[in-house]
């Protein structure tokens, strides 16, 4: 698992990075991956010891990512972030999807924007 590094004093809560951004873009990339697995194994009548981790540690990790994804406030961040990786979309076929309402830049700002709020969730529970 990923380690949290040290708050900087005077913090409430740690902030976050650009690698925590790009780790999370990562970690966002293959949920679905993830989430797939750990359905398929959860479904096997028998595991091997290192199935069994492999389980145990990517529920751990779906189940907090979905629950950071759901604390975002702004509900068109959501629905973009929800686009762009729940529902495994390429980038291009996101700002297909949602140029008619907004611009490419626009569309890049709401993508930083819901990747920081997750982040900022994993990392202050310790996920990152």
């Amino acid at each position: 698992m990923l380690v949290a590094e040290k708050w900087v004093q005077g913090e409430l809560y740690p902030s976050v990075n650009n690698t925590d951004k790009q780790i999370t873009r990562g970690l966002l990339s293959d949920y679905t991956k993830k989430k797939q697995s750990v359905a398929a194994l959860a479904n096997k009548q028998t595991l091997t010891v290192q199935q069994k981790q492999i389980y145990q540690r990517d529920k751990e990790l779906v189940e907090n990512i979905t629950l950071a994804f759901e604390l975002i406030q702004d509900e068109e961040v959501k629905r973009i972030i929800e686009h762009r990786f729940f529902k495994s979309r390429r980038h291009k076929n996101t700002s297909i999807h949602f140029r008619n309402i907004m611009g490419e830049r626009t569309i890049e700002r709401r993508i930083d924007k819901g990747i920081e709020s997750i982040a900022d969730s994993l990392k202050l529970w310790g996920i990152i």
